[in-house]
């Protein structure tokens, strides 16, 4: 019962989330039917390449803590966690919630899996860090660099480098690490205690989390060389995204130079970041329009390329997640401990009933057979005196 309601939930944010942002799917839509269907065909089948990129990236931090998990099952749950981070903005910390929760499920060690998922977050952000410096030497170089841009770049280092310290005060101490957490979580609760009038983040779980990803970190230090895989894999993810911008600028009869492809690449991952909005609605679309007709591109056919490849990277990567999501049969953590709190006072009624013990799957349908699930309802067993 507690996962069809979370399930309905989800599916309540997403269609919210379309329903919301519906005019520019619309416009995307109309736009890429304008485009060379052959590149933009090619151009999809790079993008499903790109999901798998994610995947193994995924999965080699997985081996990296000694767990070892199918491509097949990473694919699906890399697009469930892209989804959590689109419909709860988090700057990644879905993801990483998705992941943790699966293996948790799936009976994983809980400290291997929780560094695992912290370092693909690592990785990601230090590509970025990559990405951000060869797109400003071409937007420096060309003379296009502007106080937005730097703005949201400090933005956008800030949480990378907060990230990346982080790790590297890890891997010095877990205590350290623990104490680190605790205090961003009651820095956190004080800012949003005016608001919601009681503690979000819970001070326990966010320093238990640190000693089991500083213990997980601590291990790496014996063989750094096992760093370098991941680190391939998480640059590959964005070269194959970079490879998409390319095939659709080509769709629309304007291959980009070297140059532009990365200025432009690396103002669209900039601005999905250093965003108000989920991944960059709207904002990543305009900054990529704003800065390719700069270099030269023609306005119309900048749009035409911004939304075209942001409906293959953003919105068709989104409904792949939503059906990921039923797939990888995520549940977060609070509704998990629901459900088995529910289930033992399911058990415990059928003992004192005297019945057999339900399985968990049944459990909740049975309970509402059952007499004293129903106390203001009299039991009879025969007609009444």
């Amino acid at each position: 019962m507690i996962r069809r309601i979370l399930y309905a939930i989800i599916f309540g944010l997403t269609l919210y989330f379309v329903i919301r942002h519906f005019n520019e799917l619309r416009l995307i839509i109309q736009t890429m039917s304008r485009a060379d269907g052959r590149w933009l065909l090619l151009a999809i089948v790079v993008q499903f390449l790109w999901l798998v990129s994610i995947a193994a990236n995924l999965q080699s931090c997985y081996r990296l803590m000694g767990i070892d998990e199918t491509l097949t099952r990473m694919v699906p749950l890399t697009a469930a966690g892209n989804f959590i981070n689109v419909i709860a903005p988090s700057y990644g910390a879905g993801a990483m919630a998705v992941f943790i929760a699966d293996g948790k499920r799936r009976g994983k060690p809980a400290g291997q899996v929780s560094t695992a998922s912290f370092l693909y977050l690592v990785y990601d952000y230090a590509g970025f860090m990559i990405v951000l410096t060869l797109g400003f030497i071409v937007l420096i170089h060309r003379g296009l660099m502007t106080p937005v841009l730097i703005g949201a770049a400090l933005f956008a280092i800030a949480i990378a480098i907060s990230v990346i310290s982080l790790t590297t005060i890890g891997v010095l101490s877990a205590d350290r690490m623990a104490r680190v957490l605790v205090w961003v979580t009651d820095l956190g609760n004080r800012i949003l205690r005016p608001i919601l009038k009681r503690d979000l983040l819970d001070r326990s779980k966010s320093e238990a989390f640190g000693h089991e990803v500083a213990d997980g970190l601590h291990e790496i230090r014996r063989s750094p060389k096992s760093l370098v895989i991941p680190g391939i894999y998480a640059l590959l993810r964005k070269a194959v995204m970079a490879l998409i911008l390319f095939l659709v600028s080509v769709a629309f009869h304007t291959p980009f130079d070297l140059g532009t492809l990365i200025a432009s690449f690396c103002v669209s991952y900039l601005f999905t970041i250093a965003s108000i909005t989920p991944s960059g609605v709207g904002f990543v679309e305009g900054a990529m329009a704003l800065a390719q007709t700069a270099m030269g591109i023609d306005p119309a056919t900048s749009a035409g390329i911004a939304l075209t490849y942001r409906g293959l990277t953003f919105w068709l990567v989104l409904v792949y997640g939503f059906f990921a999501i039923r797939f990888v049969g995520y549940k977060p953590d609070h509704a998990r401990e629901l459900e088995e709190e529910a289930s033992e006072e399911i058990f415990e009624t059928y003992q004192e009933a005297d019945l057999p013990t339900p399985s968990i799957e049944r459990a909740g349908t049975d309970l509402a057979a059952l007499p004293s699930a129903n106390p203001g309802k009299k039991e009879t067993t025969g007609p009444e005196a």
